[in-house]
């Protein structure tokens, strides 16, 4: 074997003496940059850049308010406290404060909804009758008997200011009474 190559390395021609290489290139002709130069390409480009930003022509005009003050990232650490992305400023801006009556109501009507889909869903005609009476005690908890607290304070209210704020309250419980049947006529309607 040894033999083999060394009469190989023999019959090489060395590598002095080869010819210089072809820059050969691959032409693709279904390139679409084939036979154009660095400038036609770059025009071509820019064309294709002013016609796409022509839609956003008069948004690009309304002028921005620059910043008051250059916002700049402090050199922290992961150990330090001012390192997170929610005690800065930008961040504290976005933030509107937390509605917890808000949030409470759009649970409850996630969770009427939740019943009416339930409702959909069961088969037997008394577990139906069930789930209609649940959403029956929930809409009587959550919203008549508040109803009908505000309505006994508007009666034996005394001045005015107590009064209107008597009838906005009632007119909310009848909103949210009103909002939680047509979530449940949606998801579920009534038996007939």
């Amino acid at each position: 074997m040894y033999g083999r190559q060394k009469a190989a390395y023999e019959n090489s021609i060395p590598v002095e003496e080869l010819p210089v290489r072809a820059g050969l290139t691959v032409i693709r002709t279904n390139d679409p940059d084939f036979g154009l130069s660095e400038d036609e390409i770059s025009d071509r480009n820019e064309f294709i850049h002013c016609y796409l930003m022509r839609e956003f022509e008069l948004l690009v005009m309304i002028p921005f308010p620059k910043p008051d003050s250059d916002f700049f990232f402090p050199d922290c650490y992961v150990t330090d406290d001012a390192y997170s992305a929610f005690n800065t400023v930008d961040f504290e801006m976005t933030v509107r404060p937390f509605d917890r009556y808000g949030y409470a109501i759009k649970k409850m009507m996630e969770r009427v909804k939740d019943l009416a889909m339930l409702h959909s869903a069961v088969y037997r005609a008394e577990s139906r009758q069930n789930l209609a009476r649940r959403f029956e005690f929930f809409v009587d908890y959550e919203f008549r008997d508040p109803l009908l607290r505000y309505v006994d304070r508007f009666k034996s209210s005394g001045t005015e200011a107590q009064k209107e704020h008597c009838k906005k309250k009632i007119g909310e419980m009848n909103r949210r009474i009103l909002e939680a049947k047509r979530i449940w006529e949606r998801y579920a309607p009534w038996d007939t």
